[in-house]
């Protein structure tokens, strides 16, 4: 009878990236890397979701609340956004003389999101302009004294296209957006930038060129919630995930100006100019994946202990895998002996033997996804998963169970806390 084959390693995972010969299945779980809170979400149309067709599910918040929940089920994100308000007081719907204002205070949230300031551009509202930073402020302060002490956040208004609102995107742009960037001058607040990310997204916005499509919804809940979970702040502007030349170009487009989606130093606000000090901090992430949380390459020669390069989750051989120091995709494998097939079913595509493949598992808080080649294969339902301490098996089935552990060779396994592209993305 062949000896059982598999690598044990001590990790808690939401993303696993393998390259492998043929395909297997990994199970997956998810560990407690932040404290859950109550996320209480301010705003106008755009935070309550308006012109979606299941606006209850496919908000900004509710998308959100997902994204968090896949690190901690126990997160709580509620909507409080009122279509139509502003922050002005003497403008046409003052957010903070709403009930959702008051439902929100009442509820002591541990972190508030504003997104407030799009209504204000109206030429109706803005003739009140010299209030805004003031009326802003009572806001925030209403909040700031709640016994909870909320960790407060603070959006810019996202870009609007000629609309028939009258909302007015140069005045977001060039008077409104400014302003909020002097609030943490005042407040113990953070800025968060989503008026360049959604500038370059247009076709986020639904067909009046103001509210948000369901795609764009979820895109704003990316940004705010990975900025909540404390994965923003690096200089990954772009968003893909590695900090390189397309980061630096961002940075020398913004060189010498107040720009706070590039005005990283010092942490965690910047100095209100983009300089040698954010350039020094972006080359100490110079090369770096933003997000991984494990990397085990593979690439050993010797021995019975499998590195993690990233997070230290250093894995034990058990059984007699054999290292293939020149047979790797990249660099070195582990050659595994047992046959043992662990997706049965027509619906998945089974790869050739012979031949590099790469496989990647992602639970997104809602689906279980397997894509081979960047190509889903299979997915299910899957609410949420349940925290293990019991470790990931690579080579194995999670049971350890007769049938279940792989025969080829396996090379370059990834962890990673945020989403990642398909390479042919």
């Amino acid at each position: 009878m062949k000896t059982k084959r598999c690598l044990h390693l001590r990790s808690l995972v939401v993303v696993v990236v393998v390259m492998m010969m043929m395909m297997m299945m990994a199970t997956v779980s998810m560990g407690d890397r932040v404290q859950a809170k109550l996320v209480a979400c301010l705003g106008a149309s755009n935070t309550y979701g308006y012109g979606l067709a299941n606006r209850s599910a496919e908000c900004y918040p509710a998308q959100m609340a997902r994204i968090l929940r896949a690190f901690d089920p126990t997160w709580e994100v509620r909507n409080f956004g009122v279509n139509g308000t502003c922050v002005l007081q003497k403008g046409t719907l003052p957010y903070i003389r709403q009930g959702a204002c008051s439902e929100a205070l009442a509820c002591h949230p541990d972190i508030v999101v504003i997104q407030l300031g799009g209504n204000d551009s109206v030429a109706a509202n803005w003739v009140h302009k010299a209030d805004f930073l003031v009326d802003f402020l009572v806001l925030i302060d209403a909040f700031a004294r709640l016994p909870s002490r909320p960790r407060i956040y603070v959006q810019f208004p996202p870009p609007f296209l000629p609309n028939p609102y009258g909302l007015n995107d140069n005045v977001v742009r060039s008077e409104i957006n400014p302003l909020i960037a002097q609030l943490p001058a005042f407040r113990d607040v953070q800025i968060i930038d989503t008026y360049i990310p959604l500038k370059e997204a247009r076709n986020l916005l639904q067909a009046d060129g103001v509210h948000l499509t369901t795609e764009g919804a979820g895109y704003l809940a990316e940004i705010v919630g990975s900025t909540i979970l404390g994965m923003r702040g690096t200089p990954d502007f772009t968003g893909d995930g590695k900090v390189d030349t397309q980061d630096l170009l961002r940075m020398i487009a913004s060189w010498g100006r107040n720009d706070p989606s590039v005005d990283i130093a010092p942490p965690p606000f910047g100095d209100g100019i983009v300089d040698r000090k954010d350039l020094e901090v972006l080359m100490r992430y110079w090369g770096q994946e933003m997000g991984l949380l494990a990397c085990w390459a593979l690439d050993e020669a010797e021995g019975l202990v499998a590195f993690d390069s990233a997070g230290g989750n250093d894995g034990t051989l058990v059984g007699s895998p054999v290292w293939q120091p020149a047979a790797g995709k990249i660099g070195g494998a582990l050659q595994f002996g047992d046959v043992g097939a662990c997706v049965r079913t027509p619906f998945v595509r089974s790869p050739s033997e012979g031949a590099w493949h790469r496989v990647a598992f992602v639970w997104d808080g809602s689906n279980r996804i397997l894509c081979v080649d960047d190509v889903e294969v299979i997915r299910d339902t899957q609410s949420s998963l349940a925290p293990s301490a019991g470790g990931l098996n690579i080579g194995a089935g999670s049971t350890l169970a007769p049938g279940t552990f792989w025969s080829g060779l396996i090379d370059d396994v990834r962890i990673y806390n945020r989403a990642v592209k398909l390479l042919s993305k």
